[in-house]
C-alpha cells in the first residue's frame, strides 16, 4: 500500500460490499456509503472504469480510469492483486473553519492492480464512499521502471446521461487568475478546447453533484473539458496544467499519490454548502498538529486600495487607528508601498523613502494592530523567499498578500507549498491572490489563511459583473472549495441600475470612489456569509464611521463553531445560520429579487436571546444604504420573519440573555 503519514486512519471493515462478479469487461467491484445511499462501482479488466450511484439513480455513467507515462506503453489488461476494504469514522477539529467539529465517515476500497503480463506493472486505485460524497485517488507504487517517471496523461472521465445542465466557470487558458463568473448552461454549449474550472457543478435529474479535487500536493492543478467524442452521453475529461518547462504535466518519483478526486453530493444547493467539509478532510493535518499553528489568529482587517489610495504616511496610521477602533487585528498595506514598478529584474522589496516602516511598525503593535504587505509572487522568488520573511519578520509583518501566479502547474503548486513552509517558520500568514481554487492546503498549512480565485469585489473598480446573482451564485460553487478573499463590505451601496464600474465615472466634486452592488444590508451579508478567516474589509474608514450598521462590522467573527446552510436557490438566494466561539449565533441572507423569509429558530439553544435585526429598511426600494436596526427577544421555538428588497440582504445577531 501507498501511505502517507496520518492519511489512513481506521479499521478494517469486513462488511463492505464487494463483487467479485466477472462482467464482460472484468471484475466489478463495490464501495458503498455508510448509509447505503451513495455506491461508487470500479471494473478491472481490459481497461479500468468506474461509476457513480446515489440513491438508486445514476450520476456518472462507466467511466475512464488511467494515467499514462513518458516512454511507457499503455497499460495492458489489470487484475486485482489485493484488496483492502475498512471503514474510517474519526472525528477532527479544525478552529479555521466554518466548522469546528468534522466528522470523517466513509467505507473505503483499495485495489492494488497488476497488468496480467509482463512487465506487470503495478497501480493502486483508493476510492471512499461518504453519505455526503464520494473521493478517489491513484497511488503510483515503487516498482521497476516507474521509479522516476514524468506523467503525460491523467484520463480519468466522467460520463452522464443525455446532456445535463449545470452551473460551470470557463477559462481560455492554463494561465488564468480563476476569477470568472459561474454559468447556468448545458455542456453541449460548451467548446471542448474551454478549461472548466472547480468546481463543476452537475445537475442530474433532482440531484446535485459538485466535482472537484483535494490534496493538490508537488501535482498539476486540474482543470476539466467536454470531450469532443460522440458517445452514448456527455463525456468530461481531465485536464491537468502542463509544466513551463516542457516536462509532461508531472515529474516525480514513486512511491506517489495523486490528488484526490472529489464528488460532493447533495438534493439541494444548500445540501452542497453543508456537505463541503470534505475538500479539507481529504488533506492530511499539520506536520506537528495544530498547536504548531496555535499562533496563526483569525480576524478582519482594514485595506488601502479598494476605494482609492491611502499609501502615505498619514494615510495608513489612520487607517491603523481605524482597525484599532473597529477591533480588527489587522490592516493590509497594499501595492505601491516599494514602489514601481513592482516586479521585473533588480526591484527590491524595501519601503519607498517617504514611508518610515520602523515608525509605522512600531506605532501599529502600540495599537495591536498588525500590518499585511503585498507582494509580488516573482519579486518574493527574485528577492529570496527565506531572505525576505527573516526580513519581514524582523520588521513586524504578520502577514503576505502574495498576487499574480495565475497558474497552477505542477511547479507553481511546488512554490506554494514553499512559500508557506517558510511563511509558518517565520509566523507569516499568507494569503494568495491571483490564486488557483483552494483545494484544502488550508488544513494542512493553516497559516494559509485564505486565497483569492475569484471574482470579487476588487472588480467593481472595472467591472459591472459583480452582481447580486454573482454573489447569491458563490455560496453554492467556488466558496465550496474553501476561502475565498471576495474583499465584501463597502458602505458606498447602489442598485445595479445606478451602478457604473469606478473608472468608467466622472465627477467634478472630487475624486471617482468604487461603489458595491446591493442594498446597506446585503453588503453586511456578504461578511457574515462568505467565509474568510482573513476578511478583507473594503471601505475606507470616513465611508464607515457614524454609518448605520457599521456596529456589526465591530469585532466582526471571521471563523465559526457551526455553519447551517439553510436555505437558497444558485443565483438567486441564500439563507445561512452561523455561531461564533463565543456562543452567539449570527443569521445572514441576501437576495436578488424581493423575498420574504421565515425562518424558525430552532438552531438556537435553550433560554432567551436578544435579536440584534440590521435589515433592509421600508425606503430601502428608492435608497441602496437605507438600513432599519432594531432589537426583539425570542427564544428557539420562535420563527422570525423578514422582508428582504430587491438586491437586498439581512443580518441578526442572537446573543443569549443573561438569567
Amino acid at each position: 500500500m501507498v501511505m502517507r503519514n496520518g492519511m489512513w486512519m481506521g479499521v478494517l471493515f469486513g462488511l463492505l460490499t464487494v463483487c467479485g462478479a466477472v462482467a464482460q469487461q472484468g471484475e466489478t467491484y463495490r464501495v458503498v456509503s455508510p448509509d447505503s445511499q451513495v455506491t461508487v462501482q470500479v471494473t478491472v479488466g481490459d481497461g479500468l472504469s468506474w461509476s457513480l450511484s446515489r440513491k438508486g439513480t445514476p450520476l456518472v455513467l462507466p467511466s475512464r480510469l488511467g494515467l499514462a507515462f513518458k516512454d511507457q506503453q499503455p497499460f495492458g489488461r489489470m487484475r486485482v492483486a489485493d484488496r483492502q476494504e475498512r471503514t474510517i469514522d474519526t472525528v477532527w477539529e479544525n478552529r479555521l473553519y466554518r466548522q469546528r467539529r468534522i466528522r470523517d465517515y466513509a467505507r473505503e476500497l483499495t485495489l492494488h492492480l497488476e497488468e496480467t503480463d509482463a512487465p506487470k506493472r503495478k497501480l493502486d486505485l483508493v476510492f471512499r464512499a461518504y453519505d455526503t460524497g464520494i473521493a478517489f485517488r491513484y497511488g503510483i507504487p515503487a516498482q521497476p521502471g516507474l521509479d522516476t517517471f514524468t506523467l503525460t496523461a491523467d484520463e480519468t472521465a466522467c460520463r452522464f446521461a443525455g446532456d445535463p445542465e449545470g452551473w460551470i466557470t470557463t477559462y481560455g487558458g492554463y494561465k488564468t487568475s480563476q476569477e470568472c463568473p459561474f454559468n447556468h448552461v448545458r455542456l453541449s454549449s460548451i467548446k471542448p478546447d474551454a478549461l472548466i474550472g472547480s468546481p463543476m457543478i452537475i445537475e442530474v435529474g433532482d440531484q446535485l453533484a459538485a466535482f472537484a479535487e483535494a490534496d493538490l500536493t508537488d501535482w498539476s492543478g486540474m482543470f476539466f473539458a467536454v470531450s469532443p467524442e460522440k458517445a452514448a452521453g456527455t463525456e468530461v475529461v481531465t485536464r491537468l496544467s502542463p509544466r513551463l518547462d516542457g516536462q509532461g504535466l508531472v515529474v516525480s518519483r514513486a512511491p506517489r499519490l495523486a490528488p484526490w478526486r472529489v464528488v460532493i453530493l447533495g438534493d439541494k444547493p444548500v445540501d452542497l454548502v453543508n456537505h463541503s467539509a470534505l475538500i479539507l478532510t481529504l488533506n492530511p493535518p499539520p506536520e506537528g498538529g495544530d498547536a504548531a499553528f496555535a499562533w496563526v489568529k483569525p480576524g478582519a482587517t482594514g485595506w488601502d486600495w479598494w476605494v482609492g489610495s491611502k499609501l502615505t504616511q498619514s494615510g495608513i496610521r489612520e487607517q491603523i487607528d481605524f482597525a484599532a477602533e473597529m477591533g480588527w487585528p489587522y490592516h493590509t498595506i497594499d501595492a505601491g508601498w516599494y514602489g514601481r514598478p513592482n516586479h521585473g529584474p533588480g526591484v527590491k522589496l524595501a519601503p519607498r523613502a517617504d514611508l518610515d516602516f520602523p515608525a509605522l511598525f512600531a506605532y501599529a503593535k502600540e495599537k495591536g494592530v498588525g500590518l499585511w504587505l503585498w507582494v509580488y509572487w516573482s519579486a518574493l522568488e527574485d528577492n529570496g523567499i527565506d531572505t525576505t520573511f527573516d526580513a519581514f519578520e524582523r520588521w513586524g509583518v504578520k502577514g503576505v498578500k502574495i498576487d499574480f501566479m495565475d497558474r497552477q502547474d505542477q511547479e507553481m503548486v511546488q512554490w506554494y507549498e514553499k512559500v508557506v513552509r517558510s511563511a509558518a517558520k517565520h509566523h507569516i500568514l499568507v494569503n494568495f491572490h491571483g490564486a488557483f481554487k483552494p483545494t484544502g492546503m488550508n488544513r494542512t498549512w493553516p497559516n494559509q489563511i485564505t486565497r483569492e480565485g475569484i471574482l470579487g469585489n476588487e472588480y467593481n473598480k472595472f467591472s459591472d459583473r459583480v452582481t447580486p446573482a454573482h454573489t447569491a451564485t458563490l455560496p453554492f460553487t467556488r466558496y465550496l472549495l474553501g476561502p475565498g478573499d471576495f474583499t465584501p463590505g463597502s458602505f458606498d451601496n447602489v442598485f445595479r441600475r445606478d451602478f457604473v464600474q469606478q473608472n468608467k465615472r466622472k465627477s467634478e466634486n472630487g475624486p471617482v470612489l468604487a461603489q458595491e452592488i446591493g442594498t446597506r444590508a446585503h453588503a453586511l451579508a456578504l461578511c457574515v456569509a462568505y467565509d474568510s478567516p482573513l476578511m478583507t474589509l473594503c471601505d475606507w474608514p470616513e465611508r464607515y464611521r457614524g454609518q448605520p450598521g457599521v456596529e456589526l462590522l465591530r469585532n466582526l467573527p471571521t471563523v465559526w463553531d457551526q455553519t447551517i446552510a439553510l436555505a437558497g436557490e444558485i443565483a438567486r438566494y441564500y439563507s445561512v445560520a452561523r455561531q461564533s466561539a463565543d456562543g452567539a449565533w449570527y443569521w445572514a441572507a441576501m437576495t436578488v429579487e424581493p423575498r420574504r423569509l421565515e425562518q424558525p429558530l430552532t438552531f438556537l439553544g435553550e433560554g432567551t436571546y436578544t435579536a440584534t435585526l440590521y435589515t433592509d429598511a421600508s425606503d430601502s426600494a428608492r435608497d441602496a444604504r437605507a438600513l432599519a436596526i432594531r432589537t426583539q427577544t425570542v427564544t428557539a421555538r420562535d420563527t422570525l420573519t423578514l422582508d428582504l428588497a430587491a438586491e437586498g440582504g439581512s443580518v441578526v445577531v442572537f446573543r443569549k440573555t443573561a438569567k
